[in-house]
């Protein structure tokens, strides 16, 4: 069976699949190269697809994709998506059962977590997995708090494994910090389950870097795609100190440990670089030659106390070495 036949059987089968609450009115199919047209919330899914199946953000869809959309109430909807080009995959492999073994299981795991209580789930991976993402504060700041989490520490950083319990335009994102104990229970590797979350951040909120203060404020969606399939490349220069962050903003310095985004800005700074991280949402980036890491320090430090003790995400400059690839806390 060629792709194409499989692709016309496939989404006949499954508006057939009333049992599992799908039908034709649900279903959503998004082929390969699909645009938005200035649609904003089907921008936002081109980008979160290409991000979570490619690693790549791109305005337009790189695959083609079936969603479904099932109501669990007023105003809620459980959202599922498959790439049906794995789903081929699975089927040339094995058969049609098991390509609807993993839309059923997919469907339950949603049915699963939709209206209860996620911290009671959360000795379940496959049912939290999605859930997991990755948020930035200082470590010794919070040295005590961390004693039974899971983290990575990167100078005097700890980016610290959270489960988001809600997140919603009315209630805003609500989070709690994984436990070692459900870590463990899990029985799975530390970096399976990290790469799994930064990749869940990285496509709730992919990262922007904004060259004037101005483009900080409420700043389109698309706005300092710097890592986008596409986008057009802004020199950074040590006049002004772009802003890398993400398009939410909230716990925006994450994006500096996003893979290929340091990678990417010694691209456009033309080499090595040294990051402030101004607070836990931010940090701005000087190009080697354009500032001394010391002033960047007592900027850096002027910042720190100038704002609020909780935002403080680092006391220390960064490098980041484009020739050997390394990103450390300097000791100046």
């Amino acid at each position: 069976m060629s792709y194409e036949e499989f692709l016309k059987e496939f989404l006949v089968s499954l508006s057939q699949k009333s049992v599992w609450g799908v039908n034709k009115e649900n279903i959503e199919y998004y082929p390969d190269g699909f645009q938005a047209d200035n649609d904003e919330k089907k921008l936002k899914f081109i980008h979160n697809t290409n991000i979570r199946y490619h690693k790549t953000e791109s305005d337009v869809l790189i695959g083609d994709y079936v969603v479904i959309l099932r109501p669990k109430s007023k105003n809620i909807h459980s959202e599922s998506r498959f790439s049906i080009n794995q789903l081929f995959q699975i089927f040339q492999k094995n058969d049609w059962e098991a390509v609807w073994d993993i839309i059923r299981n997919s469907l339950e795991v949603s049915d699963c977590t939709e209206g209860v209580d996620i911290l009671e789930r959360m000795n379940h991976y496959e049912m939290v997995k999605e859930r997991l993402i990755i948020r930035p504060i200082n470590y010794n700041d919070h040295q005590y708090d961390l004693k039974d989490c899971v983290y990575k520490k990167i100078g005097d950083i700890a980016l610290v494994l959270y489960v988001v319990i809600y997140d919603s335009e009315e209630q805003g994102l609500g989070t709690g910090k994984v436990p070692k104990s459900v870590f463990e229970e899990w029985k799975l590797s530390f970096d399976t389950v990290w790469e799994n979350a930064l990749l869940n951040t990285n496509v709730i909120a992919p990262p922007r870097m904004y060259t004037t203060l101005a483009e900080c404020y409420h700043p389109s969606y698309t706005q300092g795609a710097f890592m986008a399939l596409g986008s057009k490349p802004v020199d950074i220069s040590g006049f002004m100190p772009p802003t890398i962050t993400t398009t939410k903003q909230t716990n925006g310095a994450i994006a500096l440990f996003y893979p290929g985004v340091k990678e990417r800005l010694a691209q456009l700074a033309k080499g090595g670089f040294y990051v402030a991280f101004t607070s836990i949402h931010e940090a701005k980036i000087h190009p080697e030659g354009t500032m001394k890491p010391l002033q960047v320090l007592r900027n850096l430090k002027g910042v720190n106390e100038a704002f609020d003790p909780t935002e403080i995400l680092s006391r220390k400059v960064f490098h980041y070495d484009a020739k050997k690839g390394t990103f450390t806390a300097m000791e100046l």
